[in-house]
């Protein structure tokens, strides 16, 4: 604790701190993001603070936790079990923009298969396998996409994306048959 005197916050660790200092903290935390997570119960606030262990800013009678552990706390609280699961869900902007590049990808991927169905031996097994994988595109990223971009999606391009994604397993097998791997000859 520091004394009356000095009004710097000083930070100690989880484990340095009294019950009283926690509980204070809890409240802090509580206090902080009561709209984030309304229906969570008392004991699921007290766990996941002492999972974390953030280390405390004591000035006086208050007790605080800085912004990194706050927002560490966040997340550790959004993937609690009490809460329901948000339909739709709801995604950070960093996570829409790495799903946006991934059904980017695919859909250049999609552009190229043509291009190695010209001459599907021309390529080798490393760059066939990234373009095909890239074409045959990922479920997770598909759904987070369309969950997070309302309306037209399609970009200009060569290739009928729409048509171009419902026979992608086709096309697939057809340049591995080509290619004469084993399992499709």
């Amino acid at each position: 604790m520091t004394s009356p005197s000095d009004p710097t916050p000083v930070c100690i660790s989880y484990a340095q701190a009294t019950p009283h200092q926690i509980s204070l903290a809890l409240a802090y935390a509580m206090g902080a993001l009561p709209e984030h997570f309304p229906t969570l119960s008392f004991a699921a606030w007290a766990n996941t603070l002492l999972q974390l262990k953030p280390d405390f800013w004591v000035d006086g009678d208050a007790v605080s936790i800085d912004y990194q552990d706050l927002k560490h706390l966040t997340q550790r609280l959004a993937a609690s079990d009490e809460l329901p699961e948000l339909d739709p869900p709801i995604y950070p902007d960093r996570a829409t923009y790495v799903f946006k590049r991934f059904v980017n990808y695919q859909d250049e991927a999609l552009e190229a298969l043509p291009d190695i169905a010209a001459n599907p031996l021309a390529y080798s097994s490393r760059v066939f396998t990234l373009v095909t994988n890239l074409a045959l595109g990922n479920s997770v990223a598909d759904e987070v996409f369309h969950a997070t971009h309302r309306g037209q999606q399609e970009r200009p391009g060569t290739v009928d994306q729409a048509l171009a994604r419902a026979t992608v397993h086709e096309q697939v097998r057809e340049l591995r048959r080509a290619r004469g791997e084993m399992g499709y000859q």
